[in-house]
């Protein structure tokens, strides 16, 4: 019997030096400090842009993420993965200056210096400076509310190890790629901005366990018309159903112009020519 004492001891030390070297190593990749220069931004204060900002905010997935701005909670309560719940935006930036909020949306870093997770600013780096000011712009024109969602996200053992191990990505970029202007011919741009967390251009790839179509020759075999529909309705060529695109469709893509769904398509197409 006190062989077997022993052993479960011998056995729980062993358990607890793993949890606490789990912690200790995740929490340094959390807590670390990233040396990110700021870039000054221009936020617009017109109604114009205050309104265009709203609507990138819809198509980058701001608001979909952010409930509407006012916080969300994604995932139930699970001691084994954390929670995922994306702040209120009012009050979660009111201490950041607009250098400081460009630079989390582009390049994933807090205030502070530390890397946010999940937030896909390795998409939104390519966003330009005159759209990230007009994104600065709506967000700022939010409010602080007493139904704000309060819970914060934290992560448990497997969402530690994962953390480690790389499966959940480190949102930081060390360098943005954004231009200053939007580009009148958006067609590349937007790919990059809108598409390029989920798609590859001309290769299939994973995403979060699935594969996912190359986007260029999907974007080739559609008609126009489909192709419209598909990025306003979510809803593939002869009614296909396409999964969780069609989600992604009613959050967010339905907010894009015909004209810049047509220069998508087009630059796609050129892209498959090739």
């Amino acid at each position: 019997m006190r062989i077997l004492a022993r052993l479960g001891l011998g056995v729980a030390a062993v358990a607890v030096v793993a949890v606490a070297g789990l912690y200790g190593a995740s929490e340094w990749v959390i807590r670390r400090s990233h040396a990110v220069p700021l870039t000054p931004i221009a936020v617009p204060r017109d109604a114009v842009a205050l309104a265009e900002g709203s609507r990138l905010a819809t198509l980058t997935g701001c608001k979909s993420c952010h409930g509407d701005g006012k916080g969300a909670v994604w995932t139930p309560v699970d001691w084994r993965e954390g929670q995922v719940a994306p702040p209120p935006i009012a009050r979660s930036i009111a201490r950041y200056s607009d250098a400081e909020l460009a630079r989390l949306i582009r390049q994933g870093v807090t205030r502070e210096g530390r890397t946010v997770f999940i937030m896909p600013a390795w998409s939104m780096t390519y966003l330009a400076d005159d759209d990230v000011g007009r994104i600065i712009a709506w967000a700022r024109s939010l409010k602080p509310a007493p139904d704000d969602v309060q819970a914060s996200t934290w992560f448990g053992p497997v969402g530690r190890w994962k953390i480690l191990t790389g499966a959940t990505r480190p949102s930081l970029v060390a360098d943005p790629h954004g231009v200053a202007k939007r580009p009148a011919d958006p067609g590349r741009y937007l790919t990059q901005v809108l598409c390029s967390e989920c798609h590859a251009l001309t290769e299939p790839r994973v995403h979060d366990g699935k594969v996912v179509p190359p986007l260029a020759p999907m974007a080739a075999s559609y008609a126009p018309a489909d192709f419209q529909r598909l990025l306003h309705e979510g809803v593939g060529a002869g009614g296909r159903d396409v999964g969780f695109m069609g989600t992604i469709v009613k959050e967010n893509l339905h907010a894009l112009r015909p004209e810049e769904v047509a220069a998508v398509q087009r630059y796609l197409r050129g892209i498959a020519a090739k």
